[in-house]
């Protein structure tokens, strides 16, 4: 029977259990309210439900919630939120441990991402790490296509790590379809517009810009550059992206950049960051200011890519060549977006009339 504790108003009930007998409040005042949680918990001791007994004398479940759960029968409901895991602190964890094998900028935009699902400091139960909340999550992903791709990937990385700490038993990303690729984007501008650009942006910003545009690295990569990666009397940087074998590379930065390079370089000690204090974001500020100042429309700041392939395909450079430079681990992805740039055959033809009449001339 229910009994009440001296100056106390509520009334108790005591229930035993292999680790002994246990004293719990029922948080009521009402007898017969009293009486009837404790019939429903002297059901889980006739059942030998000792995982919810235990849970309940732990303080991890309340009287009510017991009751509650047996009296709706929804005590394997309750059993299932009582072993879940709490996924929101593992994300701290995972960018840890997957940080070496990536740029940092990649990490942090992984953390971004992810953290938009599991935000920081609030419990993400694992019961709600559903292929269904994830789709939501990627549907209201803020941004463009390739953005939302970005995301899905980060995702799927966060994912299979908690499959593989035994945490998930299989991974619901694999149920998520990431948005279809866009066509492949090939904004440019040429060298006069590219040198206007790097001059509207202050300091750092300014030599980066020009850099972007003079080697057609990456911005990750360019971020985490050491003024030891560049080979001055070469004119050479040693560009070791991540993202596959291919991105750790040695580019030519080109001529009309160099200048811009050169007196970052002439700032710093060997092993000091290439640009320090800069990230992303403040570079796309930068960035996009400059363009609007400019009058320059549709132009990321990724687009410094295209307008350095574009400038070398116009030369003539070799498409192998252009993509060493970029990354690439063959020419296929160059010529299906620069391909049209390179100098068409009457154009060679023109230029070997040239040459052939300088060889006649030739003593």
């Amino acid at each position: 029977m229910p009994f009440r504790r001296p100056n106390r108003p509520h009334w108790y009930v005591e229930l035993p259990t292999p680790g002994g007998s246990i004293r719990k409040s029922t948080g009521t005042s009402n007898r017969s309210t009293a009486r009837a949680i404790e019939r429903a918990l002297r059901e889980l001791v006739d059942r030998r439900e000792w995982d919810l007994l235990s849970a309940m004398a732990d303080d991890r479940l309340t009287v009510g919630e017991l009751y509650d759960a047996v009296h709706s029968r929804q005590v394997d409901a309750l059993r299932e939120h009582l072993d879940d895991v709490d996924l929101a602190p593992h994300v701290n964890t995972w960018l840890e441990t997957h940080a070496p094998n990536v740029a940092p900028d990649t990490i942090a935009h992984y953390g971004y991402a992810v953290r938009k699902l599991l935000p920081e400091g609030k419990p993400f139960p694992r019961s709600r790490f559903t292929a269904a909340a994830l789709e939501d999550w990627l549907a209201h992903y803020k941004g463009k296509a390739g953005t939302r791709r970005k995301a899905h990937a980060a995702m799927s990385q966060f994912a299979r790590y908690l499959v593989r700490r035994q945490l998930l038993a299989a991974n619901p990303m694999r149920d998520v379809s990431a948005p279809r690729a866009a066509a492949p984007r090939c904004r440019w501008l040429d060298m006069a517009d590219m040198i206007r650009l790097a001059d509207a942006q202050p300091g750092p910003y300014r030599a980066l810009s020009a850099l972007l545009g003079g080697t057609g690295i990456e911005i990750s990569v360019a971020l985490a550059l050491h003024a030891r990666d560049v080979d001055a009397p070469r004119r050479e940087i040693r560009a070791a992206g991540t993202k596959t074998h291919a991105r750790d590379r040695i580019v030519r930065v080109a001529e009309w950049a160099w200048p811009y390079a050169s007196n970052q370089i002439a700032l710093l000690t060997p092993n000091a960051p290439l640009f320090p204090h800069c990230d992303r974001w403040r570079a796309q500020d930068h960035h996009t200011a400059a363009c609007k100042a400019l009058g320059i429309e549709d132009y990321r700041i990724h687009d410094q890519r295209h307008s350095y392939a574009v400038r070398a395909a116009r030369a003539g450079t070799p498409a192998e060549l252009i993509a060493r430079q970029l990354g690439h681990a063959n020419a296929i992805l160059v010529l299906k977006i620069y391909g049209r740039f390179m100098p068409s055959q009457p154009e060679r033809d023109k230029w070997e009339r040239v040459a052939a009449v300088q060889d006649a001339q030739s003593p």
